[in-house]
């Protein structure tokens, strides 16, 4: 990237950069200057659509899925075996716990109670 000076020279002339070095810029050229700098980012943020980048986006999310989908397939199903205990979800109404222990000793247990019922009504 070259130096800005380099470009306001080439756009306003030698008195928007001798301007510059003084930090007083007349009320006209900071205008014109201004209006240059918006109108170059409203041509940059304009970017034109273009179908081959939604192609591009949509063949790659279906390859995403189809690749989860495959995986998901081949993985084998769990079989329970006569004498192995398969792990099983809480019953209705059971409270669980969570334990959280840091390594200077501090310890969080939070109590997890599936019958809570938060009775304000959020619009």
């Amino acid at each position: 990237m070259s130096d800005w000076r380099t470009h306001l020279r080439e756009a306003f002339g030698n008195t928007a950069v001798e301007s510059a070095d003084d930090d007083t810029l007349p009320g006209d050229a900071a205008l014109a200057m201004r209006r240059v700098v918006v109108a170059a980012v409203r041509a940059d943020a304009e970017a034109p659509f273009s179908w081959r980048n939604a192609l591009a986006v949509g063949a790659a999310l279906a390859l995403m899925v189809a690749s989860g989908l495959v995986a998901g397939l081949r993985m084998p199903v769990p079989v329970a075996e006569p004498g192995v205990l398969m792990p099983r979800g809480p019953d209705a109404g059971e409270r669980r716990q969570v334990q959280f222990a840091t390594p200077g000793g501090t310890r969080i247990i939070w109590t997890i109670d599936p019958d809570f019922r938060l009775n304000e009504v959020i619009p």
